[in-house]
């Protein structure tokens, strides 16, 4: 008798299984786009909706970031395409919003420093810059700073973003070299020798003074050539007058 109570139980219970997964089927939505469901426009909202929990929304919103970075990586190489950053429209707004709930959270801006530029150059260094007015003391970002700058083919700033960094503590010891390498390819060649002179003796790292004798090495070594270029074209528009 137990037996049969128990089989009757079963069956019951199958038929309901059954049929609440038919009416979860009926009613479930379609998934939101990433549009609607990542996007919102301002971090401040998010955080007075947060109740305190800032921290953790950060959390949230970081993670969806690197969901929608892989999401869309995997659309477009299942497409066949060529990966591209700058379609990825919604990668600023949402890093924008994540350091805006965690102005701490340097994941965030250091992987902004890296794939922003793609986006918008500049939006890429305002990004970058708030992150060093929130932490002041992080060389890293410094760092990146220097790195966009350099790819923007602006090696002055790119030089003072190092040079910043170099100053602060726990920075390595090659972000000194780093400001006149940054000149010395933006054509200041002369400051970037003395530079680098100044760097060789005053540092007491042999890895440092190998860096700066290789680099004098090398602009002394372009100085000739750079002197017979000059002559050169001098010589070509004087001869185009007469």
């Amino acid at each position: 008798m137990k037996r049969f109570t128990w089989l009757i139980l079963l069956v019951v219970f199958l038929a309901l299984s059954v049929f609440a997964q038919r009416w979860i089927d009926a009613h479930r939505r379609a998934p939101l786009p990433v549009e609607e469901t990542l996007y919102v426009s301002s971090g401040a909202s998010l955080k007075r909706a947060s109740l305190g929990f800032d921290g953790l929304m950060a959390d949230i919103y970081w993670i969806r970031t690197l969901l929608y970075f892989g999401g869309e990586f995997e659309r477009q190489r299942g497409a066949g395409q060529y990966f591209d950053v700058s379609k990825l429209k919604l990668l600023q707004p949402l890093l924008d919003i994540t350091v805006e709930l965690d102005p701490k959270l340097i994941p965030a801006y250091r992987f902004g420093a890296v794939f922003l530029p793609d986006i918008d150059a500049g939006g890429a260094v305002q990004f970058i810059e708030r992150g060093i007015r929130d932490n002041p003391d992080e060389w890293r970002l410094y760092q990146d700073l220097g790195f966009v700058e350099w790819r923007r083919n602006r090696f002055r700033e790119s030089a003072e973003a190092y040079a910043q960094g170099a100053r602060l503590p726990g920075a390595p010891a090659w972000m000194r070299t780093m400001p006149p390498l940054m000149l010395a390819k933006g054509g200041e060649r002369e400051t970037a020798r003395a530079m680098f002179l100044r760097l060789y003796e005053q540092s007491d790292d042999p890895f440092i003074k190998q860096i700066c004798e290789k680099q004098l090495m090398l602009l002394d070594q372009d100085t000739p050539q750079r002197h017979r270029d000059t002559e050169r074209r001098e010589g070509e528009t004087k001869g185009q007058r007469d």
